[in-house]
């Protein structure tokens, strides 16, 4: 056995064994909370990727690059970040428990961020999607939005205040897509 353990394992010990294991439990602690934070660095890396991806998507097919699309991936990625806040809480609430229930009752429960992690896998894998998309498979889906677009505005040709109506419902998001 190593020398410095020893007083850890002696049962003559009791009460000092009891504060290093509290210590012990206190590392794991910090252990997962250093996994948590890389957990939580995973998406915001994925989502500079897929900014870095989709800005040389859009130089290629000769688009110009406007803030309201910088606007939109801020926007996702604080979307990411307030499901994986959430999450975290879970994760803590979790933790917590299970220091305790190790420290106190010698009841051990895995101290380990699951929740968080699915979460994390979850917007990697979204995010690896949008990476992973060709730009021509863009510009097909973008045609397909026109076309439905023009059909909206033929079913109303004879009537301009309709097809107005029509274009902005579809730009609003609020048409049927057939």
């Amino acid at each position: 056995m190593m020398p410095g353990l020893s007083f850890i394992l002696s049962p003559e010990r009791g009460k000092f064994a009891l504060k290093n294991k509290r210590m012990k439990g206190l590392t794991e602690l910090i252990v997962a909370g250093c996994i948590l934070f890389g957990l939580l660095l995973t998406p915001l890396v994925f989502s500079i990727l897929d900014f870095i991806s989709g800005v040389r998507k859009a130089r290629q097919r000769g688009e110009r690059i406007t803030s309201d699309r910088y606007r939109r991936s801020v926007k996702k990625v604080a979307g990411y970040y307030n499901l994986l806040f959430a999450l975290v809480v879970v994760d803590c609430m979790h933790m917590g428990c299970s220091w305790f229930l190790n420290s106190y009752y010698d009841y051990h429960i895995p101290t380990f961020p699951f929740v968080t992690l699915a979460g994390a896998f979850f917007v990697a894998a979204i995010e690896i999607k949008s990476i992973r998309e060709k730009a021509e498979d863009k510009v097909k889906k973008e045609l397909t939005d026109v076309a439905l677009l023009a059909v909206e505005i033929a079913k109303y040709k004879d009537t301009p205040a309709e097809a107005a109506k029509a274009i902005a419902d579809y730009f609003n998001g609020t048409s049927k897509k057939e």
